[in-house]
C-alpha cells in the first residue's frame, strides 16, 4: 500500500469515526434535553406534592386540636352529668314534697300480703274457705303474687 493509499484510508476512517461521533453527540444532546425536561416535570411535581403534604399537615394538626378540644368538653359533660332521677328528686324536693318511689310493685313484698298469699296457697282449692278468704284479702294476695 503506498503513502496515498494510507492517507486516503485514514482520511476516510476519520471521516467514518467522524460522522460516528458526531451521530452519538447528537443523541447524547437529544437524551439530555429529555432527561432535563423530564427532571424539570419530576421537579414540579415533587413541589406540588410538598404542597399538598404542607396543606394536608395543617389541615390534620387542626383535626388534632379540634379533636383534643371535643374530648375535654365531653370530660366536662361527663363530669357535670346528673342521672334523670335524682334530677328530678331535686326538682321536687325544691318544691316542698318528699320524693317517693317510682314503682311501689318493684320494692318486696310486706310481710303481710307475703302472709295472706301463703294462708291463701294452703287452703283447699276449690273450698268455700279458700274462696271467701280470697275474697276478703284479694288485693294483697295479687299484689304479693305479682
Amino acid at each position: 500500500m503506498t503513502i496515498e493509499e494510507q492517507l486516503l484510508a485514514a482520511t476516510a476512517a476519520v471521516s467514518g469515526l467522524t460522522a460516528e461521533r458526531d451521530d452519538l453527540r447528537t443523541t447524547v444532546e437529544k437524551m439530555t434535553v429529555g432527561v432535563s425536561a423530564e427532571l424539570e416535570s419530576l421537579k414540579v411535581e415533587a413541589a406540588s406534592k410538598d404542597a399538598k403534604l404542607a396543606e394536608l399537615t395543617a389541615a390534620l394538626e387542626v383535626a388534632v386540636k379540634e379533636s383534643e378540644s371535643f374530648k375535654a368538653l365531653v370530660a366536662e359533660h361527663e363530669a357535670s352529668k346528673v342521672s334523670a332521677s335524682k334530677e328530678a328528686a331535686k326538682i321536687v324536693a325544691s318544691v316542698g314534697v318528699s320524693p317517693v318511689e317510682l314503682s311501689p310493685a318493684d320494692g318486696k313484698p310486706t310481710a303481710e300480703a307475703v302472709d295472706h298469699l301463703a294462708t291463701f296457697m294452703s287452703l283447699p282449692v276449690g273450698s268455700k274457705e279458700r274462696n271467701e278468704y280470697f275474697a276478703a284479702h284479694k288485693h294483697a294476695i295479687i299484689k304479693a303474687a305479682i
